[in-house]
């Protein structure tokens, strides 16, 4: 039998109640790609539904995450869940890559999903692969030597905010956060949305490393954001501003001390984007550099015909 052949054998799946926790987070955090996102406590908040692919003995996980609709199981990329993925302690190459595609498919008919930086996937037979850009910044160096890559816009807004008089405040709860968010979001959503997001974040905060920071004026919170942390990551995953806040660059006071805490730390702050330029302006700012990461699509006969009475009877 060929090593390929005999490899994919060895791929088998397990349910979420099947899966080892402590193994599985292990594997995640020997990975020299660890995101949070992989972690199972992380998954458990903010997955439907969740199992892995696993190759030999924990020596190669990849994390699941599905619905079921009309009696299909189909993948999707959670909300606040940029990249999963291969994960091991070893390298991946790209004939595991390839071996867990396969049997991505032949466990599931229709996928949408999205692999972490690590796992390059060139072109792949049955599978629409598309390319993203995440920017992320490493925060070995000292906290003096990071702020000499921040772009003159960035040190301009991060001193105009440090001369307002607003507060750093690390005392800020995931429901005053969101809550904010939802009276100053650009796209407004059902309450329904924002309560689902604050049982979420609690979710994560009771069972990992998830904190709030933000900036205040006087008693009145102007700016905040929600970071998540692993052994080798700080991912900033949501954020608000109010029109006080925007006018005194609160955010970029917030994200500045966040650097400043974790400055001289093995540690990367992870900006999760963006494709779109404003964004990735913001970020690069900061001295954050561009990575690559890629996304996948695929359907299979039977997963087409689901997407044909999908449309026929949308959600």
């Amino acid at each position: 039998m060929k090593e390929g052949a005999r490899h994919k054998s060895m791929i088998r799946y397990l349910h979420r109640g099947q899966i080892d926790n402590e193994r599985w987070n292990r594997v995640i955090g020997s990975s020299g790609f660890e995101t949070v996102y992989a972690q199972s406590w992380y998954l458990d908040a903010c997955a439907d539904n969740w199992g892995a692919l696993i190759l030999s003995d924990y020596e190669y996980v990849m994390p699941v995450a599905f619905r079921k609709k009309f009696g299909f199981k189909y993948i999707y990329q959670p909300r606040f869940c940029q990249q999963l993925g291969v994960y091991s302690e070893k390298q991946v190459d790209g004939q595991i890559i390839r071996m867990f595609l396969d049997a991505l498919s032949e466990n599931y008919k229709l996928g949408d999903y999205a692999f972490n930086e690590g796992n390059l996937l060139v072109e792949q037979e049955g599978f629409e692969v598309t390319d993203n850009t995440n920017y992320t910044l490493q925060m070995s160096s000292s906290y003096e030597e990071l702020t000499l890559a921040y772009s003159s816009n960035c040190r301009r807004n991060v001193r105009k905010a440090c001369q307002s008089g607003l507060e750093f405040s690390e005392d800020i709860s995931i429901r005053e956060l969101v809550l904010l968010k939802k009276q100053h979001d650009h796209t407004k959503q059902a309450d329904e949305h924002y309560q689902l997001l604050i049982n979420m974040f609690s979710e994560m905060q009771e069972a990992g490393n998830v904190n709030v920071f933000g900036v205040k004026l006087g008693s009145d919170l102007c700016a905040g954001a929600i970071f998540a942390s692993c052994n080798k990551r700080v991912h900033y995953l949501l954020s608000v501003s109010t029109e006080e806040g925007r006018e005194q660059s609160g955010m970029f006071y917030v994200i500045d001390k966040v650097i400043q805490i974790n400055s001289g730390k093995e540690l990367y702050l992870d900006f999760e984007g963006s494709n779109i330029s404003s964004v990735a302006r913001f970020f690069s700012g900061f001295g954050a550099q561009p990575q690559l990461y890629q996304r996948i699509r695929f359907s299979n006969a039977a997963g087409k015909f689901f997407q044909k009475v999908r449309s026929v009877r949308p959600d």
